[in-house]
């Protein structure tokens, strides 16, 4: 087997970046790999590799956000002068025959595991070297936030590749990689993979148990950028939603609402990426230049990722209830232009937070613990976030006789589909629920939630 070192480097300054590959190395190379890891500073340079990673354009800086996933549920209309067909918008779906539906079955596959990959050799150095050289603290810390991480990605891949969960949750899905190694793997049931994810983030809640809340000192916003411990509770609520644990998806969310420090957001004019709120980001040097094509702030759009008004009113029922909700609003949440609006959460150059993602949100919890619940408590909780939003009381949704499952799930699905614009979590949602159609679905029904083990990356990385 050829040798492989993994894609944590580091440069020579204080700037720090991740390779992209796995690469065949020399002796030589074994050696300053090895050398990486002699203090403190190599484990952090590793640590930091692994969220720097996670902003490139195959994963959280675009596919796994604003990109492939949002182009699933056919969230935008930047087609230029032409207005494709629902055949040609379709195509999205055709996993094994069109070429670009092909390139995201396989790259998002291939870099969510290279990140595992990485995580993996922090965790094997840690467990090694680590405990001679690296300060108890400091230990536990950087161990539980690459468990969090290994289990960040592999719930995203298990929620891609995965089945419809209520439906067959014992379908074989994914290979569980725990070490830093290339063996071949064999393709477990999705129950065992959930298994998995929850054991590393019960160990991570464990080895961050110290940590402050989020809010108050500059400290403690930094940690937003970190596989925190709110962080850690917010994906084990996400990971006992999806298989179907509703009691302990509900008790999880309501911790973090009830102590992680943070408020919903009342104004995102400045704070356009919601990160008042924000229990786990990203930040992306140079996000401006970075993200151009994508993004824009104009007021006529050609290749950017627009909405038309008519798209924008049917979401965000602007002829309703929402004219006045900030996520919609001119200048707000949107920029309103000539030919269609533009969203603002990637435009942080002059705002107050700048060159955020979004990964988990406070809002996400409000909403896990509406679904999770009773009836009579969802009401509270789905009101909450739209009077954070802006949308007024006299539209508050009112606990009746009338006031069902259905009726719950149909508002959870619009608000999903508000509050979740371009963040890519919309479309877990409707797999979820196994919904058979969706705003803007340009098939008769949609039974393409499930993406395709790639046949070729079962054995990856050799």
């Amino acid at each position: 087997m050829k040798k492989i070192i993994s894609g944590i480097c580091i440069a020579t300054s204080l700037s720090l970046f991740s390779c992209s590959e796995w690469v065949n190395v020399s002796s030589k190379q074994e050696i300053e790999a090895d050398e990486m890891f002699n203090n403190e500073i190599g484990f952090q340079q590793a640590q930091i590799g692994l969220y720097t990673r996670m902003t490139i354009e195959k994963t959280y800086g675009k596919d796994m956000t604003f990109g492939k996933i949002e182009e699933l549920v056919q969230r935008y209309d930047n087609y230029g002068s032409n207005v494709p067909t629902d055949r040609e918008r379709a195509k999205r779906y055709d996993y094994k025959n069109n070429d670009d539906a092909k390139d995201m079955v396989n790259s998002l596959w291939t870099e969510l595991f290279r990140t595992i990959a990485n995580a993996n050799e922090l965790l094997e150095r840690l467990e090694g070297k680590g405990k001679e050289i690296v300060n108890a603290e400091l230990w536990k810390t950087l161990k539980g936030e690459a468990l969090g991480l290994r289990a960040y990605h592999y719930f995203d891949l298990l929620r891609l590749y995965g089945p419809i969960y209520a439906q067959d949750p014992t379908m074989n899905c994914l290979p569980w990689r725990n070490y830093f190694n290339a063996d071949r793997k064999e393709l477990l049931p999705a129950n065992e993979i959930a298994g998995h994810i929850l054991d590393d983030l019960k160990e991570a809640e464990t080895l961050l148990a110290a940590e402050e809340p989020l809010a108050g000192s500059q400290d403690q916003t930094t940690r937003r950028h970190y596989m925190n411990k709110w962080a850690v509770k917010a994906l084990k609520a996400r990971v006992y939603q999806w298989m179907g644990e509703d009691r302990l998806a509900e008790k999880e969310a309501l911790a973090v609402i009830d102590s992680c420090g943070l408020e919903l957001v009342t104004n995102n004019q400045e704070d356009v990426s919601m990160f008042d709120e924000t229990i786990f980001a990203l930040g992306m040097d140079d996000m401006e230049e970075k993200l151009k094509g994508d993004w824009a702030d104009k007021t006529t759009f050609a290749e950017e990722r627009y909405i038309s008004s008519s798209n924008a009113t049917a979401v965000f029922e602007t002829e309703t209830i929402g004219n006045s909700d900030i996520r919609y609003s001119n200048g707000w949440g949107f920029i309103h232009g000539t030919n269609g609006l533009l969203c603002r959460k990637y435009l942080g150059k002059e705002t107050k937070y700048m060159e955020k993602i979004p990964l988990i949100r406070l809002s996400e919890m409000y909403l896990i613990a509406a679904e999770c619940g009773s009836l009579e408590n969802s009401v509270d909780l789905i009101n909450k976030v739209r009077h954070a939003r802006g949308i007024s009381r006299s539209n508050d949704v009112i606990f009746n006789a009338s006031y069902d499952d259905e009726k719950r799930q149909e508002l959870l699905n619009k608000e999903y589909q508000k509050e979740f614009f371009a963040e890519g979590q919309w479309f877990y949602f409707l797999k979820r629920h196994n919904y058979t159609t969706f705003h803007r679905c340009p098939v008769e029904k949609m039974t393409y939630y499930v993406l395709p083990t790639p046949t070729d990356e079962i054995e990856y990385g050799v």
